[in-house]
């Protein structure tokens, strides 16, 4: 019985099996048969050629130049210019983060631009601005000279014909101090600054001349500027309109 049953299971493992290669042979059978009916390809092929002269120009022309210069190292003063200016770009930047901030910047800005102004036009102002600049200056031969013993027709024709008209600016002004002295419009004593004498005056039109010739003394005397024979004629017509009305 069992002999029976092991010949049945073989036969039918024989047939299955059998079938199996059977299928496999005529699918490859017919996979190698499928034939592939494409068209030819009937396209001319034109053949292109370079121009050597198109080349030639194209090569000339500077916009298809892509080489890079060659790069240098950095030398010492470029390394540290580029430190300074990252140190200032971040101190900058850090200041104006807030509106005390920018304000002290701007006020910086304003007051290097002022100093570079004057620089230019080699102004000494602070001399000027200083308190008490003129009054030290008393001492040392601004207003030393005792007024009421100087010949200034005299000293100013001189200082003229020696072109010295800074030192005739500084003549005129001591002459027109003398002037409204002798009128008892102010009082001279050694000390006293241009300004002070300009205060001192309580006529309208006289103070007013005083004043504009006290410019033209600072001009000429602390600004440091040349002064030119047009400046000092001017400080003179000023100095015989005041002599004139304080004569009056």
């Amino acid at each position: 019985m069992r002999f029976l049953f092991l010949v049945v299971a073989l036969s039918i493992s024989c047939q299955l099996f059998g079938r199996d290669l059977a299928h496999d042979s005529l699918s490859f059978q017919s996979e190698k048969e499928v034939e592939y009916n494409a068209p030819n390809d009937t396209i001319a092929v034109a053949l292109q050629k370079f121009s050597s002269e198109k080349i030639a120009t194209l090569s000339q022309d500077p916009d298809f130049n892509y080489k890079q210069p060659p790069t240098m190292a950095e030398s010492i003063w470029q390394r540290l210019l580029s430190w300074l200016g990252q140190f200032l770009n971040a101190l900058f930047e850090g200041a104006t983060g807030t509106d005390w901030g920018r304000v002290l910047v701007y006020a910086a800005a304003l007051v290097g631009l002022v100093l570079l102004v004057l620089m230019i036009l080699k102004v000494d102002a602070f001399r000027v601005f200083y308190a008490g600049a003129d009054r030290g200056s008393v001492t040392t031969g601004v207003f030393h000279e005792n007024i009421h013993e100087m010949d200034f027709d005299k000293l100013i024709n001189d200082a003229l014909s020696r072109q010295k008209y800074r030192e005739g600016i500084r003549l005129i002004f001591l002459h027109a101090l003398k002037v409204l002295t002798d009128k008892q419009f102010i009082y001279w004593e050694a000390g006293k600054t241009n300004h002070d004498y300009v205060e001192e005056v309580s006529e309208k039109d006289l103070k007013s001349g005083l004043n504009d010739l006290s410019y033209y003394f600072d001009y000429a005397w602390y600004g440091n500027f040349p002064v030119e024979e047009s400046t000092f004629r001017k400080t003179q017509s000023l100095f015989e309109s005041l002599k004139s009305k304080a004569s009056k």
